[in-house]
């Protein structure tokens, strides 16, 4: 019988050794065994066998393969390492210009992505995010929309929760505007508040410091604030606030106390909804006056609504027709045909053109607009590097044909490059990262958010980051893949003999990458141009209403309407009119820029019973009309005598011209002395003056029905003509201390407060337009590359045509022409790239300017010479140049 060696021992020799290695090894023991058995006996040579196996067991077999690898890895990364610093620091001008230019559009793209990441983080802090929803409502009357909003009756979400399982909670919110809050002798004002009800901190986790989450707004005058708030009104220091709860404090010239029951941190940066105080919404409802609570008409209401997991919000609003017509039985309870829908809270802030909205709100296609122009940035800087690298392919055509002689094998060349590539990508992203810290303050001023790169990362969420870390990484990637294809792929003994020229692929593609990047530069630069007009547009066009030099001074609320009111505030006014400097004053339940509250069942007295009509509804003084400039269109302006200590006494009103066409009068003539019927009140119209705009260019003109009142919650807007309007302030408040003592003076400018509406657009500009200065610079930095080494690469040509008799200008001209071209291509190419986005863009406003002709050619011709100046600096350095010292070696 052969003896064998042991079985285990085979295993195991198998399992460590390499594949390759593993049968000449086991063939070498077990030669080794059969001596050893002739030898030493069977036990013996087993025993030597079990011990030789175990020896192989050790790192330079088990991890032969691996070893070796990295060692021939660590070899050939230190090769490409020197080789791509030699690279570097031979060219540095064009190492620079590739530097600058991606660490720039880098740096561009990482401070529009913490833009863009902040403004899609809205709303998703809340637990239950993804199931809460917004119930809005659109009012129809005669056939036409007339209200599309987020506001509706107080009824509508207990009643949705009621009739449907699938909701999950609901809570009801009507906000309380600017609180007045008196506290032993101090009054602050101006800090915003929402009537709330018990659902709403755990319908919105806003983080609690102090109180109980489920009770702390269950009660009548409950109040809940911020924290800055609270050590604004108590001093809190250390984050006791657990030691203001029961404080209370006095609101206006309410005699019930407010009593603090809880402390939330303050609202994050990324909420749509904002507040400094929450009061309970049981404060709304009292035994006489409950229309806060049951009401179908009253729509001064926000609700929001839980799903329950797994409710596919879609379906379920399909159910609201059936609720709509239920409740409100067609226009039979409002007097509209309701329709409600449900609008995802994660969209609130990006995606919303309602009425009467008390969310943050900007516009989600100028975010991703923002986006856009960031990636157009960062494949311009890294076209930038295909082109300059590519377009060295002379320079280093012979060191590929020489290492190719020396065995170099294409995919080591491909990685070669590809590396160079990695390394300056690295290197310009450390650029880019200080780029983005030495401008992120500037930025965060820009766009009004405190934005940072840290705090960025640490709200976004894994598979955002892996996005853009793959997006950066494959752009890097493919800016290297086609140099190092290009370069890598040249026959040595066409180089090596001098023969080598470029190829007509690669020109036509470095043509077409150039291309790109001006068309990109030229719809940007349109693009900017336009945006620019419209908001110049908007900010200076005719309103209708004189909104400069108008000053506003907050109403006083804690002065109690009485009978001597009217008779106080026409005596303040008298006296205001006395300061050097005042031209006229007047009070208003609303200013211009505010948005106006609607009434919704106005008809003719003479038109059928069954006719509603809705107009937004404007409280003013008598001298409100030649404060504010408003044109008298027909018959007369307020009088003193309209106004009426008791609301519904008033029997004046003045409409505008669109109120005129909308009840179906002729003209404005006609008007006058026609009785509008609101339910039971009847008016008369005195007067009807021209339209204007209540609100910015960005919402349409609407009827309005002016009504003679006064009100302590009416601001004050007076009229100054003067170069320095500190002294008139000065005396303007000891005027208002005079007549409405124990009241804070607290004033503002009208013109500040109606442009704050182009905030949005004004942010969206000054963006666009620096970004789109930084895609020109880095396109014209490329341009400079390109012109200058083709400027080096024709010396020859140049001296020659200058020994033959040409000038300089002509040398420029022929060597720039070809770029030229391209550029002019690209113009072209742009026109309707940047007509289509920008016609997109127009369409969200009503009052837009009109795309001339003009629009187009000015970027067009800016471009050209920009591009035009670049070139020709670079080639007109090489055509000054002796042709003797070109020429003199040849």
């Amino acid at each position: 019988m052969t003896p064998h060696p042991p079985s285990w021992a085979l295993r195991f020799l198998r399992s460590v050794c390499p594949d390759h290695l593993a049968e000449e090894i086991e063939g070498d023991l077990i030669q080794k065994f059969a001596s050893d058995v002739r030898r030493f006996g069977l036990s013996r040579a087993r025993r030597r066998f079990e011990w030789n196996a175990i020896r192989f067991f050790r790192p330079g077999i088990v991890l032969r393969n691996k070893l070796t690898y990295q060692l021939i890895n660590t070899i050939m990364l230190r090769n490409y390492l020197i080789i791509a610093f030699r690279n570097v620091t031979k060219n540095k001008v064009f190492s620079l210009i590739n530097i600058f230019g991606l660490g720039t559009g880098l740096a561009v793209c990482l401070l529009i992505f913490q833009f863009v990441s902040h403004e899609l983080s809205f709303d998703t802090f809340f637990d239950n995010a993804d199931r809460i929803y917004r119930v809005t409502n659109d009012r129809f009357q005669n056939g036409k929309l007339i209200q599309h909003g987020t506001i509706t009756y107080p009824t509508i979400g207990p009643t949705m929760a009621k009739d449907y399982p699938e909701i999950e909670m609901y809570t009801r919110l009507m906000p309380g505007g600017d609180m007045n809050v008196k506290i032993d002798d101090k009054i602050f004002r101006g800090d915003n508040c929402h009537f709330v009800d018990e659902h709403f901190l755990s319908v919105f986790s806003f983080p609690l410091l102090a109180g109980d989450r489920a009770s702390a707004l269950k009660e009548p005058y409950a109040v809940v604030l911020t924290e800055s708030v609270a050590k604004k009104y108590y001093g809190v220091t250390g984050g006791d606030y657990t030691s203001i709860l029961g404080k209370t404090f006095y609101w206006g010239l309410d005699q019930q106390p407010y009593k603090i029951t809880g402390v939330c941190a303050n609202n994050p940066d990324n909420s749509h909804i904002t507040f400094d105080a929450l009061v309970s919404y049981a404060t709304l409802i009292r035994p006489e006056e409950h229309g806060a609570d049951d009401s179908w008409t009253w729509s001064d209401f926000r609700h929001y609504i839980v799903l329950k997991p797994g409710i596919d919000y879609k379906a379920f609003e399909s159910k609201f027709p059936a609720f709509s017509d239920r409740y409100f039985k067609g226009d039979k309870v409002s007097g509209s045909v309701e329709k409600f829908y449900l609008q995802p809270l994660k969209k609130a802030h990006l995606y919303s053109d309602y009425e009467y909205d008390i969310a943050r709100t900007a516009s989600g296609k100028a975010v991703w607009a923002m986006l856009i122009v960031a990636i157009f940035i960062l494949v311009i800087a890294w076209i930038n590097y295909i082109n300059l690298t590519t377009s060295r392919a002379l320079d280093r055509a012979k060191e590929v044909g020489l290492r190719k002689v020396m065995g170099a094998l294409k995919t080591q060349l491909v990685r070669q490059f590809i590396f160079e590539s990695v390394l300056i990508s690295l290197i310009a992203f450390v650029v880019a990262v200080v780029i983005t810290w030495v401008s992120q303050s500037t930025f965060n001023d820009i766009v009004g958010s405190p934005l940072s790169m840290l705090k960025v990362l640490g709200e976004m969420q894994a598979p955002s980051i892996i996005i853009a870390v793959l997006v950066l990484v494959s752009g890097v990637l493919l800016a290297g893949f086609y140099p190092a294809f290009v370069l890598s792929s040249y026959q040595p003994a066409t180089v090596l003999k001098g023969k080598f020229q470029h190829s007509s692929g690669g020109k036509f593609m470095r043509k077409a990458l150039v291309v790109f990047q001006f068309t990109a530069s030229a719809t940007l630069i349109t693009g900017t141009l336009i945006v620019s007009k419209q908001l110049k547009f908007m900010n200076e066009a005719d309103l209708g209403i004189a909104i400069r030099n108008i000053m506003l001074v907050d109403p006083p609320e804690l002065t109690a309407w009485d009978s001597t009111f009217m008779t106080r505030v026409e005596n303040y006014k008298d006296e205001l009119t006395k300061i050097n400097g005042v031209v006229s004053a007047a009070t208003s339940s609303r200013i211009p820029g505010n948005r106006l509250g609607r009434t919704f069942g106005l008809r003719l007295a003479e038109q059928p019973s069954d006719t509603h009509y809705t107009m937004s509804f404007f409280g003013a003084d008598h001298n409100f009309m030649d404060t504010y400039d408003v044109p008298l269109v027909a018959g007369r302006k307020f009088l003193p005598t309209d106004h009426k200590f008791n609301f519904n006494a008033i029997n004046s009103v003045i409409i505008n011209q669109n109120a005129v066409e909308l009840l179906g009068i002729a003209n404005a003539q006609e008007a006058i002395g026609k009785e509008i019927l609101d339910g039971d009140l009847k008016v008369h119209i005195v007067g009807v003056v021209g339209n204007f705009h209540q609100e910015s260019l960005k919402k349409p003109m609407e009827p309005i029905v002016f009504v003679p009142t006064y009100s302590t919650y009416a601001e004050t807007s007076i009229k100054i003509k003067t170069n320095d309007p500190k002294p008139v302030i000065a005396q303007v408040e000891t005027v208002f201390k005079k007549f409405f003592p124990n009241n804070a003076f607290q004033y503002s400018f009208l013109e500040d407060r109606y442009n704050r509406q182009y905030n949005d657009e004004d942010r969206f500009a000054k963006v666009v337009t620096i970004f789109t200065l930084l895609g020109i610079i880095i396109s014209c930095l490329g341009l400079i590359g390109l012109s200058s080494y083709t400027a080096v690469q024709r010396t020859k040509e140049i001296g020659i045509r200058k020994a033959l008799g040409a000038s300089r200008l002509g040398i420029v001209s022929l060597l720039s022409a070809d770029f030229i071209k391209l550029v002019a291509v690209a113009i072209v190419l742009s026109f309707p790239l940047a007509y289509m986005a920008m016609q997109q863009w127009l369409s969200n406003y009503p009052y837009k300017i009109a795309l001339q002709w003009t629009l187009f050619l000015l970027p067009a011709v800016t471009i050209l010479a920009i591009a035009f100046a670049t070139i020709s600096f670079q080639i007109f350095k090489t055509a000054k140049t002796n042709p003797a010292d070109t020429l003199k070696y040849e």
